[in-house]
């Protein structure tokens, strides 16, 4: 059997271009397909934003340790991350504060450490996470004492009736703390911490109060962080401690307000 070839005939010029211009046209409708796709991807909300839990190792530090805080946190997107960190404050054996960003350790999870801190110090602190649009979570206030930290001494000290004016302040307002604090012993130092969390950062400091006539100890005029923001919706946490000539300590619950 005899095969005769199949002439095709010759594409014109013109049809040339127009099958180009439809192969540009599919690959642009494709693209554009993904570009929309991984937008929509992208701009999908996350779950809502929550710290989840807080632990710490080792749970009952000795002096000189380093304390590892790990958190896991909930939220952010791949456009709006999430950014933790760790506020603290110590008192007695160790004085004073800070804190900073705490490290992306996989999953949910983000790492800080604290420390080391000298024997009879007790350290407070709190995570707290944010994202471009969300924030701040803060976590359940956490104390541990370093070593032994003397309590519930002969000498009876106790720290009562906390009061804070105004007490639904606004950025404006200079807030001031006043306590009851009373002991067997007559020499008293009694201290003033605060910490402040906001969508970008966190801050915190510590004071001594002073007693005043009536014989409570107060902040005075002493409380008004000016390196901090004072914008609307700033979240305040504070604390007062206290120890006398015994080295009897004594502290009080946490108190919190947020500027309206």
């Amino acid at each position: 059997m005899t095969r005769v070839p199949i002439e095709r005939s010759p594409l014109s010029e013109e049809q040339r271009r127009k099958r180009r211009r439809l192969a540009i046209l599919s690959i642009l409708v494709a693209g554009g397909v993904g570009v929309t796709l991984v937008t929509y991807a992208l701009l999908q909300p996350g779950p809502p934003l929550r710290i989840l839990s807080v632990a710490v190792s080792p749970e009952r530090p000795a002096p000189g340790d380093t304390l590892t805080v790990v958190a896991a946190v909930q939220g952010g997107t791949l456009l709006m991350p999430v950014s933790a960190s760790i506020t603290f404050a110590t008192f007695f054996g160790d004085g004073g504060g800070g804190g900073g960003s705490m490290a992306h350790a996989g999953d949910n999870r983000y790492q800080g450490r604290l420390g080391p801190f000298a024997n009879g110090t007790e350290v407070w602190f709190v995570v707290s996470a944010a994202t471009g649009s969300e924030g701040p979570a803060i976590s359940p206030e956490m104390t541990l004492d370093v070593g032994t930290v003397a309590r519930n001494g002969s000498s009876g000290i106790a720290i009562a009736q906390v009061t804070q004016i105004p007490t639904n302040p606004d950025p404006l307002d200079t807030v001031v703390v006043t306590a009851q604090v009373t002991s067997k012993s007559k020499t008293l130092q009694v201290s003033f911490s605060w910490m402040a969390f906001y969508r970008n950062g966190q801050g915190g400091g510590e004071g001594s109060m002073i007693q005043d006539t009536s014989g409570n100890w107060t902040t005075g005029g002493m409380f008004v962080p000016p390196v901090m923001p004072r914008f609307s919706g700033t979240v305040y946490y504070y604390r007062i401690a206290a120890i006398d000539g015994t080295q009897n300590t004594a502290t009080s619950a946490v108190f919190n307000y947020t500027l309206r």
